[in-house]
């Protein structure tokens, strides 16, 4: 019986360890934020999880409440706030009549990847991919698609760590049966790439080569 007492004492004080260690770990909400989502994962290949959270705040843009993106590291059982970004999540209105335009995030590859989607008759969709890299996080890679029905559908793919492009266009009419599609293929390599910080889904203008296509990703 005492044998039992004691395991179930040392039991109880593990368990209290284990709670009193994860209060430690929770994360203060900036007051007036709201959270949006909170993912976990590895971003600097240091083996050790990142938690990346995006927040809903207070303050106003023409296109809604601003969206900002806190990285923190685990540090001994404390989350320490690594990275602040204003950028990359698009306002609570931008969806148009969709509303709330931001669809999610996940952790890839230690890459952020973002989602938005939003448009009227014209609907659009935006996935971004950023990865750690040269002190900061720079975007790596860029996939949109817009589809007007009963007119077109747009799609274009960039990896902008090696230049290459896809843009395909299929072209197609309510009253008929025919399909036009038009596919192009391009390597154009960024001077430089964008940094998370400052960049704004779907307002990065790009005319692709030797055409007069426009495409904004």
């Amino acid at each position: 019986m005492f044998k039992y007492l004691l395991i179930s004492c040392l039991f109880s004080i593990t368990i209290c360890k284990s709670q009193e260690a994860n209060n430690k770990a929770q994360i203060q909400t900036p007051k007036t934020f709201k959270i949006l989502q909170t993912k976990d994962g590895d971003l600097d290949k240091d083996g050790i999880p990142e938690r990346v959270v995006v927040y809903n705040t207070p303050k106003m843009t023409d296109m809604g409440t601003q969206r900002q993106i806190y990285i923190y590291k685990k540090q001994n059982t404390q989350w320490v706030l690594w990275q602040t970004i204003i950028g990359a999540v698009l306002p609570s209105k931008h969806g148009g009549m969709m509303g709330n335009p931001f669809e999610g995030m996940s952790i890839i590859n230690h890459c952020i990847v973002l989602y938005h989607a939003g448009g009227s008759r014209e609907r659009w969709h935006y996935t971004h991919k950023f990865r750690y890299q040269n002190n900061q996080f720079q975007l790596i890679g860029a996939t949109t698609n817009v589809n007007m029905p009963c007119n077109s559908i747009i799609s274009f793919d960039y990896n902008l760590s090696n230049g290459k492009m896809i843009y395909k266009k299929e072209t197609a009419y309510c009253q008929k049966e025919n399909t036009v599609i038009l596919k192009k293929e391009y390597t154009v390599k960024p001077k430089q790439l964008p940094t998370m910080t400052g960049f704004y889904p779907g307002n990065n203008k790009l005319v692709l080569p030797n055409s007069k296509i426009t495409v904004y990703y």
